[in-house]
């Protein structure tokens, strides 16, 4: 084709298009478009359609305009009618111009629009769900393994509405003793009590905790009959798993039925666990003593002075029916010893009294969680309390530290790990059951002591945080970041562990919202303005994994640039990805290293699919004997 033959085609098409009236119809459509999109971005959110409508609103009249082009060519609108366009005085040289043309535009317009959506990842990026937004439902398969469980507060059904104490007691030992099972991941009673008379459903409250199943259920309690129904629910897709029901006439004792009730629950969940690790219930004590034992664990969990004086009363009840009740004598122990910081100027005698107590309750049991926590807690606060005391323990040397061996057995895996737990004494404590909750939060607030919350620099905030997430606390950790990265922004530690705490949370929304606050201070390892994009639009497309992933890449990075990196913060994010044989790897050299840290394997949502792993579960059994091993040398009673 000649130049001048290139010219004279394209002046014809440029008079043909003219004559169809073709460029018109591009600008009205271009206009029209325009004033749609405009009215569509007011219109469509009051009918419930977000950006993702308006989104697809765009691609439709992007791809729409080339074949309204071969229209407007090809017909016109006349008055009467819709007509085809009368073929001019052009030549073939310019309906092949014109098929060129109209090629170009399609070509154009779907290639622009294909590039956005490629970047887009061929769909518009999905919005992060807010914290506790239900996710899809997700059907119930009895095959799948239960990793996870939460117990609602049981509702007082009595006719009188007076077993409010019994029904709490059922509640708490049926947290306490499936926490004893080192397969499920079972939430802190403290979490779950904010779900007292919720209104949520199932679904909310599965996801808000990061949990398989929901227990709830009722007690029901007369002189003369006792009942207690529960109903086991997939989370998830709300499925019932199963209703259990048990019926007495006359209920004797009541720490052997509770241990019945929890072996029930674990008999439905699955068939590997093995409930008779449940059968702990102390032997033949007094009904009587048992039901001032429930009575003074409900004052005791008010946490006010009155309800610590009650406590003592019903505990005393009980120690004078049953003098080796261990659980009783525990809480006598951290009921006196709660009074004793209530005077102006401690009271060493009721802290000596509240001692003796807690170390004959171990002396009875030395397997009761109860005793263990409220000792180490009153033994850790005495040197500061009542220094000039005898009884007092002597702060641990460092010839005794060095002596402060633990053996860890693996299976699958080393035959041993040996770990010097001589430094680490006020680190491994987290408090799980009620006695030793109430204590610890008395002793935070106690200006005597230089305790959490008082620090200038948020250390001892971090420190009692990380005590949060090690006893699966979790939503009291988050509130406790929040404010700790509000007052020290520069705490990097704070934020890592908020982020951390809002991926265990489940919370994708949360996690980006704090990993963006974090780059916000520009502190030395906040995240990069591209890391923080990344991680928002990974995580609205793959969920949490996306976190995890990031997470671990930003420690990787860390790691090879010379920074420190605590090994269970990759054990962890090597347990939420499935490396299973890396996360446990990590977390043995961590056990070496001694790092406070791997205490929260045992509550942290990102350990749940390794909970049946053997290697796991002899970590778990020898983590929980650590934990609440009583802390430093005995006391000098010379």
């Amino acid at each position: 084709m000649s130049e001048s033959d290139r010219k004279t085609g394209w002046a014809e098409f440029l008079a043909e298009a003219r004559r169809r009236r073709v460029v018109r119809f591009a600008l009205a459509y271009a206009a029209g478009a325009f004033v749609v999109l405009q009215l569509a971005e007011i219109v469509l959110p009051a009918f419930g359609v977000g950006d993702e409508g308006l989104r697809w609103l765009v691609v439709a009249t992007t791809l729409g305009f080339p074949p309204s082009l071969v229209l407007a060519w090809v017909y016109d609108l006349t008055r009467d009618g819709v007509r085809r366009t009368e073929d001019g005085r052009s030549g073939p040289l310019t309906h092949r111009v014109a098929i060129g043309a109209l090629l170009l535009a399609t070509i154009a317009a779907t290639g622009g629009l294909g590039m956005y959506l490629a970047r887009q990842g061929a769909s518009p990026t999905p919005e992060i769900p807010e914290a506790g937004t239900p996710l899809t439902t997700v059907a119930y398969d009895p095959a799948e393994p239960i990793r996870s469980i939460a117990v609602l507060p049981l509702d007082d059904y009595s006719p009188d509405a007076d077993q409010a104490y019994f029904a709490a007691s059922m509640h708490e030992e049926l947290v306490a003793k499936l926490s004893m099972l080192d397969e499920l991941r079972v939430v802190s009673r403290t979490t779950v009590m904010r779900y007292t008379d919720t209104v949520l459903d199932i679904p909310t409250i599965g996801r808000e905790l990061n949990v398989d199943v929901i227990v709830e259920g009722s007690v029901t309690r007369t002189p003369e009959r006792t009942r207690v129904t529960l109903q086991l629910i997939h989370a998830p897709s709300d499925s019932h798993i199963e209703t259990l029901q048990w019926d007495r006439e006359e209920v004797a004792d009541v720490l052997a039925f509770q241990t019945e009730i929890a072996q029930g629950v674990v008999e439905v969940l699955a068939d590997e666990l093995d409930p008779d690790v449940l059968s702990t219930a102390a032997a033949d004590v007094d009904p009587e003593a048992q039901d001032a034992y429930f009575r003074g664990r409900y004052a005791y969990e008010s946490g006010t002075p009155e309800g610590y004086r009650t406590a003592m009363e019903q505990f005393r009840r009980a120690v004078e029916e049953e003098p080796d009740f261990a659980p009783a004598l525990a809480g006598l122990a951290g009921a006196r010893f709660l009074i004793g910081l209530e005077e102006e100027r401690v009271s060493e005698m009721d802290i000596e009294q509240a001692h003796e107590e807690a170390v004959r309750a171990l002396e009875i049991d030395s397997s009761s969680t109860e005793a263990r926590e409220v000792l180490s807690l009153i033994e850790r606060s005495m040197p500061t309390l009542m220094p000039e005391a005898p009884t007092a323990p002597a702060p641990a040397t460092e010839a005794d530290r060095a002596k402060q061996v633990y053996v860890f057995q693996t299976p699958g895996g080393v035959d041993s790990v040996e770990i010097d737990i001589g430094p680490m004494d006020t680190a491994w404590l987290a408090s799980m059951t009620t006695l030793g909750e109430r204590i610890e939060e008395r002793l935070r607030r106690d200006p005597r002591l230089d305790g959490p919350g008082r620090g200038g620099d948020g250390g001892p905030q971090l420190a009692r945080a990380a005590r949060y997430l090690d006893a699966g606390r979790v939503a009291d950790a988050a509130w406790m970041l929040e404010e700790v990265v509000d007052q020290h922004p520069e705490s990097g530690g704070a934020w890592l562990l908020l982020t951390r705490a809002r991926a265990s949370l489940g919370d994708a929304r949360g996690v980006v919202d704090a990993a963006a606050a974090w780059h916000e201070t520009g502190g030395p390892l906040a995240p990069s303005a591209e890391e923080v994009a990344s991680l928002r639009d990974s995580v609205a497309r793959s969920g949490m994994s996306a976190y995890w992933r990031w997470h671990l890449g930003r420690l990787e990075s860390a790691e090879q640039a010379g920074r420190p990196v605590p090994l269970m913060e990759l054990a962890t994010a090597h347990a939420a990805l499935g490396h299973d044989d890396e996360a446990v790897a990590l977390l043995v050299e961590a056990l070496e290293r001694g790092e406070p840290g791997v205490s929260r394997v045992r509550a942290d949502p990102a350990w749940d699919e390794l909970r049946r792993d053997p290697r796991m579960r002899a970590l778990a059994q020898g983590l929980e004997r650590l934990r609440t091993r009583r802390p430093g040398p005995p006391p000098d009673r010379r």
